[in-house]
């Protein structure tokens, strides 16, 4: 009797796994490719061939550092011919384990250990960041030409579409070198996520107030930023929009008078490529004063109030314009 009980609890648990994976999974003869990171997806899926899958295991929004595989994901993984990892989170680590037992046959491309991408070290705890580094436009470049040539050496029938999608996305990254200013300024970070960036927009970061993601605000740290918001007049501070230390590190900088510029979070975002795009517009607009900087309110808050006031402004002039109209026609 139990083991009837057994194998029904069995069959009834497998069903569910299988509709739980994407039906085209289980359907297309393309490529199964695992992106770890929301912000990997778009770019990912825009390179490959029309019947290749690309699934992200976590959406935006979620901390990547507090995931756990699910039973449906390992079964997703187990499926897939490439995995695209940042190889730091737990869940990563975990993925990389199974691989290597051999439960797990898919390509695993671990970014941080491809061949000439350029790694920085986090200024306040010294050791090597992996936290986003291909918000780094050469790392990128690194990273989709490492892509391109897996994917054509699994699936050499495709290998014109891979190479003509890369090349677009290099292209777009060229423009956004091409388009860029350099700040030249000492910075403070609120993270360690907008570290690369920060470098690649000729910031000199000498301290991340968070030092290490989901480690609290140490008062040693918040002593080095004020230390350097004090004693460089063109310093400011650099934060990601949405970020926990953000507001923080704004009052901070409010206190010694520093300019506060807001960067995108890539953790909110699907497409690198798009992150960066954003970046630019911003900073480029920093540099040039147009202040899309804050000083005491988020940028994206401040572009909230505006277009409300904005809007209210314009219902307002369309019905005083409606009421002497309607006066007139009266009399």
């Amino acid at each position: 009797m139990s083991y009837s009980v057994g194998r029904i609890v069995l069959i009834v648990v497998t069903m569910f796994l299988i509709h739980s994976i994407p039906e085209a999974l289980l359907s297309s003869d393309g490529l199964y490719i695992i992106v770890t990171y929301p912000y990997l997806y778009d770019d990912v899926k825009k390179v490959v061939c029309s019947d290749d899958i690309v699934i992200n295991l976590i959406k935006p929004g979620v901390d990547p550092h507090e995931y756990h595989l699910t039973p449906t994901d390992a079964d997703m993984i187990r499926r897939a011919s490439i995995v695209v990892s940042t190889a730091h989170t737990h869940f990563e680590l975990k993925i990389k384990e199974l691989i290597e037992k051999g439960e797990i046959g898919a390509t695993l491309i671990e970014i941080p250990y491809l061949e000439s991408m350029k790694i920085l070290k986090n200024p306040s705890t010294g050791m090597e960041n992996y936290h986003e580094m291909l918000l780094h436009p050469e790392n990128y470049v690194t990273f989709m030409n490492h892509l391109k040539r897996v994917l054509i050496k699994l699936r050499p029938q495709c290998s014109k579409i891979y190479e003509e999608n890369v090349n677009q996305f290099i292209l777009r990254i060229q423009k956004i070198v091409n388009t860029s200013f350099k700040l030249n300024r000492m910075a403070v970070l609120d993270t360690p996520i907008i570290q690369y960036v920060a470098v690649w927009l000729g910031l000199n970061v000498s301290h991340i107030l968070v030092s290490e993601e989901e480690i609290p605000i140490a008062p040693r740290d918040v002593e080095e930023v004020e230390n350097v918001l004090r004693g460089y007049n063109d310093s400011i501070a650099v934060v990601t929009n949405g970020s926990k230390a953000s507001q923080y590190l704004i009052e901070l900088a409010n206190k010694y008078g520093r300019k506060v510029l807001v960067l995108p979070n890539p953790l909110l975002s699907s497409s690198i490529i798009s992150t960066l795009e954003d970046v630019i517009r911003y900073a480029n607009a920093f540099a040039t004063n147009e202040k899309m900087y804050i000083t005491s309110t988020p940028f994206l808050l401040q572009l909230d109030r505006y277009r409300v006031i904005l809007i209210a402004l314009i219902v307002m002039t369309v019905a005083v314009s409606l009421l002497f109209r309607l006066r007139r026609w009266q009399f």
